[in-house]
C-alpha cells in the first residue's frame, strides 16, 4: 500500500514536469518567456521584454528550438504588425545575404532571399519547411513553423544551419504587403553576435556594444574629418594668413595644427581601443571582405597616427640638416593617414550593408560629397596663385626665413624660403568656406551616427 501510495503521488509529479518542455504543439506559450536561454532561444525586442507571459509585451519576439532527433529546427514568431513579421538568417549584419522567413496577415508563411548587394529581396518557394501556423487578431501576428536544418538539393539560398553553423539572426516587421510578399520593413532588429540555429541558448541585443560601435565612429568622424582634414589644410597652405601673429607660443598656423592633430591622435587611440572593447576581437576575412579592409585600414591609420606624433615629438630643430627628412616623413604618413581614414569611414558607412544598423544612407553621400569638396578645394589652393601670379605678371611673395618651424613648404623645396602671398583676401574666404563645411559635414555624420536606431 505504501508504495502504490507513492506511485500516485510521484507519477503525477513527473507528468507535469514533463509537459513543461516546450514542444510546438504542447500546451506551453511558444510567444513567452518561459524556457528562454536553457530550452529554447528568444530573440525579442525590447530586450527585456517578457512576450506574453508577463505584463512587458515585446514590439517582436522570436524563438527557435531544435526537434528530439535534431534535423530541424522549430520557429515561433509574434509581433505587432499590420503585414508582418519575418525572422532572418543572415551571413551579415544587416540585411544583405539573407535567408527570410515571413508570416503575414494572409495567414502565409512566405521565404524570400536578401541579395548579397543592393536592397533586392527575392521571392522564393517555401522548400524545407512544413507544419505551418499563421494566426492575425488585434493587429497581432503570430506564426509557428518547422524548418529542415540543411537540405542536400536545397539552393545556395536556403542556408544550412546544422550542427557549428552560426549565423546573424535578424527580425522585422512591416505594415505592408506586395501581392502577399514583404516589402520595406517598418522595425528591424539584429542580433550582436552570431548564434546557432540549430541548439538552445539565447540572443543578446547588445545595445551596450552598439553604443560603443556609435562612439567609435562618432570619434573618428570627429578626429579625421573635424580636425585632421582642416589641421593639415592650415600647415599646407595657410601659414602665411597669419605670418606676423603667434598663439600659444607659436605661429598661429603651427598652434592650430598641433591642436588638431593632437586632439585626432587621442580621439584615434581612444576610438581604437573603444571598438576592441566592443567586438573583443579582430575581425578576420570570415566575417566579411568590408569589416575586414575596416578592421586593417582602421589599424594603419591608427599607427600612422602614433607614428607620426612620435616623429613630431622628436623632429629635429628647423635648421638641423636632417630636418627635411623630417618634414617629408611627417607629411607623407600624415597624407596616407588622411585618405585611409576617409576610405576606412566610407566602408563603414557603405549603403550596402553600414556597420550600424538602420543608418541613414545620406551619412555615405555626405562623406562623398565631403571628399569630393575636399579634393576641390585643394586643387584651388594649388591653382589659384598660379593663375592670380601669371595675370599680374609677375608673383606677389615676399620672402621670410624658414626658421619659423614649418614641416610644410609651400611654393619652394623644403630647405629653401618660404613664400607668403601678400594679397590672401580669397584663401582667407576659402579657409572660412571650408571650416563651415568641415563643420556642418561632421555634425552632420554624428548625428547620423548618433541617431541610428537601436
Amino acid at each position: 500500500m505504501e508504495l502504490l501510495f507513492l506511485m500516485i503521488l510521484v507519477v503525477p509529479a513527473l507528468v507535469d514536469s514533463e509537459s513543461t518542455s516546450i514542444d510546438l504543439y504542447s500546451e506551453s506559450d511558444p510567444y513567452s518567456d518561459e524556457g528562454c536561454g536553457t530550452a529554447r532561444t528568444c530573440f525579442r525586442k525590447p530586450s527585456d521584454c517578457t512576450g506574453t507571459s508577463g505584463n512587458k509585451t515585446c514590439e517582436m519576439f522570436t524563438s527557435w528550438w531544435p526537434t528530439d532527433d535534431g534535423s530541424e529546427t522549430n520557429f515561433a514568431l509574434f509581433g505587432a504588425a499590420k503585414g508582418y513579421i519575418a525572422v532572418g538568417i543572415s551571413r551579415s549584419t544587416g540585411m544583405p545575404d539573407t535567408d527570410v522567413y515571413a508570416c503575414t496577415s494572409e495567414l502565409e508563411v512566405k521565404r524570400s532571399y536578401n541579395k548579397p548587394t543592393g536592397h533586392e529581396n527575392i521571392p522564393k518557394s517555401l522548400i524545407g519547411v512544413t507544419d505551418q501556423s499563421v494566426l492575425y487578431e488585434d493587429n497581432f501576428i503570430k506564426c509557428q513553423f518547422v524548418r529542415q536544418q540543411s537540405l542536400e538539393d536545397g539552393d545556395g539560398t536556403f542556408f544550412d544551419i546544422s550542427g557549428n553553423y552560426t549565423y546573424y539572426s535578424l527580425m522585422a516587421i512591416g505594415d505592408n504587403l506586395n501581392n502577399g510578399n514583404v516589402t520595406m520593413h517598418r522595425v528591424r532588429e539584429g542580433s550582436a553576435d552570431k548564434v546557432s540555429f540549430s541548439a538552445a541558448g539565447d540572443v543578446e541585443n547588445d545595445y551596450t556594444k552598439l553604443r560603443l560601435k556609435k562612439a567609435h565612429g562618432a570619434m573618428m568622424t570627429i578626429a579625421w574629418i573635424g580636425l585632421a582634414a582642416p589641421g593639415i589644410s592650415v600647415a599646407r597652405y595657410f601659414k602665411p594668413l597669419w605670418s606676423n601673429r603667434n598663439l600659444c607660443g607659436g605661429k598661429v598656423w603651427f598652434a592650430i595644427h598641433r591642436f588638431s592633430l593632437v586632439t585626432t591622435f587621442v580621439l584615434t587611440c581612444a576610438a581604437f581601443v573603444t571598438i576592441f572593447v566592443a567586438e573583443k576581437k579582430f575581425l578576420l576575412p570570415e566575417e566579411g571582405a568590408a569589416k575586414f579592409l575596416h578592421n586593417i585600414f582602421g589599424c594603419i591609420v591608427t599607427a600612422l597616427s602614433i607614428v607620426n606624433v612620435i616623429m613630431a615629438i622628436f623632429r629635429p630643430h628647423p635648421d638641423a640638416p636632417k630636418r627635411k627628412y623630417y618634414n617629408w616623413s611627417h607629411r607623407a604618413a600624415g597624407m596616407t593617414a588622411l585618405v585611409l581614414s576617409a576610405v576606412t569611414i566610407l566602408i563603414a558607412l557603405n549603403t550596402n550593408d553600414p556597420f550600424l544598423p538602420n543608418l541613414s544612407v545620406t551619412a555615405f553621400w555626405v562623406v562623398i560629397a565631403f571628399v569630393v569638396y575636399h579634393i576641390i578645394t585643394w586643387l584651388l589652393y594649388e591653382l589659384l596663385p598660379k593663375v592670380i601670379d601669371s595675370r599680374k605678371g609677375s608673383p606677389l611673395i615676399v620672402r621670410v626665413p624658414e626658421n619659423d618651424d614649418l614641416p610644410m613648404s609651400e611654393g619652394k623645396n623644403i630647405g629653401q624660403d618660404e613664400v607668403v602671398d601678400e594679397n590672401p583676401f580669397y584663401k582667407r574666404v576659402m579657409h572660412y568656406l571650408y571650416t563651415v563645411v568641415v563643420i556642418a559635414v561632421t555634425v552632420w555624420v554624428v548625428a547620423m551616427v548618433a541617431l541610428s536606431k537601436e
